[in-house]
């Protein structure tokens, strides 16, 4: 199984924006929110990863799920970079799979974007987000939140079922995450970190959050339609801070669509850079 290790700065800007004009954020906020979606969740035992000259991307044969098949930083030849796109997506779509190409203000060329869009590419904006856990949320009414022992089979499903429904999952990445999920949130220092939201008693919603050494990132956020505009987003991002503030971490990131972000900024998380994931299918699923 491939490791995923951390992205450096200094090599992902170069030839791109500088870091002064990024906005507020100090260049560590920068690399902390950078480095939030990377992490061992994603990581199947066919899991391959390249990286290296401003590279960053997996790709995991077995996964018909875009996120475990992805560029995560790119950077292209300017002399060539038709002929550099055209050989990484043909890396895919030859093994029949979906893959997902993040472009970032500072990406080369300017117009990654619309070179992918012209390849039939749909796209989503994503805001990347920084929290402290400072922040003082709290558990709203009639909600209840519990930190999901792995060990508790009963309580492992109920969270497993949020996810996958919420997420439409399909079957070899739901079984996939029962099973990484599990076993990265088992022992005496997991660094998963898997919760579950009642609305009066009932399971309403799901989460997670990657411990790293500094920070963690939030993922897998699903509320239940029925139960949405009744604090449980806020009270599962309440009760994860509180978890961290119990770890004496500082920091807690995440990355998301616009929909969610909305309501992460409205609870205090600051936007750091906004993105794109752009998802070219292969072929036949297109037709």
């Amino acid at each position: 199984m491939s490791r995923m290790s951390a992205l450096r700065l200094p090599e992902l800007w170069a030839g791109g924006r500088p870091l002064d004009e990024a906005g507020t954020a100090t260049p560590r906020e920068l690399e902390i929110a950078l480095n939030g979606p990377v992490g061992p969740q994603r990581l199947r035992a066919d899991t391959q990863v390249f990286e290296g000259a401003g590279w960053y991307r997996t790709l995991t044969p077995s996964a018909s799920w875009p996120g475990a098949n992805e560029v995560l930083f790119s950077r292209l030849d300017p002399l060539c970079p038709d002929t550099q796109i055209d050989a990484v997506v043909a890396d895919y779509h030859r093994l029949g799979l979906p893959l997902t190409w993040c472009v970032y203000p500072w990406s080369q060329p300017a117009d990654l974007g619309a070179r992918l869009l012209a390849r039939g590419a749909s796209v989503v904006s994503i805001e990347a987000l920084l929290g402290s856990t400072a922040l003082p949320l709290d558990i709203a009414e009639d909600v209840s939140v519990a930190r999901i022992d792995a060990s508790d089979a009963a309580a492992f499903d109920v969270f497993m079922d949020l996810m996958a429904g919420g997420y439409q999952l399909p079957p070899d990445e739901a079984q996939f995450r029962h099973c990484r999920y599990r076993h990265l949130a088992s022992g005496d220092r997991p660094c998963l970190h898997l919760f579950v939201a009642r609305y009066q008693d009932q399971p309403a919603g799901c989460a997670a959050m990657v411990l790293k050494p500094d920070s963690a990132h939030f993922t897998g956020d699903y509320v239940v339609k029925a139960y949405q505009a009744r604090g449980v987003f806020q009270s599962l991002l309440a009760a994860r801070m509180e978890a961290l503030r119990r770890l004496g971490i500082a920091h807690a990131t995440g990355h998301s669509n616009q929909q969610s972000a909305f309501w992460a900024k409205r609870f205090g998380f600051r936007p750091i850079y906004s993105y794109s994931i752009y998802q070219l299918d292969p072929p036949a699923a297109q037709a």
